[in-house]
């Protein structure tokens, strides 16, 4: 009976001694997880807030830069200005390309009007020496009339010429149908020169020979510009401007 009570009270202690044993494991375990979770909670804490620091730096080095390259001119402000220098260029130049234009037509007319005024003087002086020189002065008279009307055809012709586009010039060439007007008044007027050389010939005042021959150089030179000029404006390249000449030849 005793050995009953002894083997029973033995158990019993080995039963106890158990559960407290897997008691104290259940609690160890438990408390090395949440010790585990917390470690885990703490180091994702703290990589967070080295993304969100590194992210940082990263926009304040960004915002660095780009203020650098506004302020050296190297970067989107340099563009802009770069955008802005080119187009201000390219309205200096056409600017530029009016105010030339414009200066060449302005200078032009000045030559034409200072040609016109040479001819309509020599015209009077002409017509003078045609009033004292009886017969042979109607036909003086009647070649300085044309030598007016022509030279005002002329300058017609002339500014037109010149008026042409650089742009136009280039695909169809200068005005070929003025230049040919002006190439078959120069023609005239060579003939109705070498007319007033041989009347000049004729006079028997050595005043008035002097003062005609004076009065056909003017003439002669007057022509000699203008022929001049319609040379100069058919030189350099065009693509179809051969086919216009001929057209007009």
């Amino acid at each position: 009976m005793k050995n009953k009570i002894l083997i029973v009270s033995m158990l019993a202690m080995t039963f106890i001694f158990a559960n407290n044993n897997y008691a104290m494991s259940q609690n160890s375990n438990a408390g090395t997880t949440e010790n585990g979770n917390q470690v885990q909670q703490q180091v994702q804490a703290v990589n967070q807030d080295e993304t969100v620091e590194t992210q940082i730096q990263n926009n304040q080095q960004l915002q660095q830069q780009t203020q650098q390259q506004l302020q050296d001119g190297t970067g989107t402000g340099n563009q802009v200005q770069n955008q802005n220098q080119v187009q201000n260029q390219g309205e200096e130049n056409q600017l530029q390309n009016s105010e030339q234009q414009q200066a060449q037509t302005q200078n032009n007319s000045a030559i034409a009007e200072q040609r016109r005024s040479k001819v309509a003087n020599a015209v009077q002086e002409m017509l003078q020496v045609a009033d004292r020189n009886g017969g042979i002065g109607q036909q003086v008279k009647t070649i300085a009339q044309t030598q007016t009307q022509n030279q005002e055809k002329l300058e017609t012709s002339l500014q037109k010429v010149q008026s042409r586009s650089g742009f136009t010039k280039f695909f169809v060439g200068p005005n070929y149908s003025e230049i040919n007007n002006a190439e078959k008044i120069l023609k005239e007027n060579k003939e109705q020169i070498k007319q007033l050389n041989q009347v000049k010939n004729q006079l028997t005042n050595q005043g008035d020979t002097q003062k005609l021959t004076q009065q056909i150089q003017i003439l002669e030179q007057a022509s000699l510009e203008i022929e001049n000029s319609l040379e100069s404006v058919q030189k350099g390249f065009s693509l179809f401007g051969w086919m216009f000449k001929m057209f007009y030849k």
